[in-house]
């Protein structure tokens, strides 16, 4: 069943949903500094460091893409949820929603078993 969200509660889905975007892309660059990091110090050849590089920024442009590609309303709750369980987004991230909202939001963690 889809969840149907306020007009308000959508503004605060894509500020939320803008946020996790940022934090990948930030978990991402940080995840290829440590690699130039290990060139640098000759812990990587060329050929590794750039493989390495390559392969990170592959694998985390398929997730960008699967997360957060063809965003719609009724894919809000299922995107937020995941933004949550692979936790890019904190429960403080969901303050601006209805506690009924973020309750729905929260029930991944029940479901994962991550109280």
């Amino acid at each position: 069943m889809q969840y149907e969200f306020s007009k308000a509660e959508k503004k605060t889905v894509r500020k939320v949903i803008e946020t996790g975007l940022q934090r990948d892309y930030q978990s991402s660059i940080l995840d290829i500094d440590n690699i130039i990091r290990q060139w640098k110090s000759k812990k990587l050849s060329n050929m590794e460091a750039y493989h390495e590089i390559f392969r990170k920024v592959k694998a985390n442009d398929k997730y960008i893409a699967r997360m957060y590609d063809d965003l719609r309303g009724s894919k809000y709750m299922i995107i937020l949820q995941g933004l949550l369980a692979n936790k890019t987004i904190s429960e403080a991230d969901l303050s601006g929603f209805s506690e009924m909202t973020r309750n729905k939001i929260l029930e991944i963690k029940r479901i994962l078993g991550n109280d």
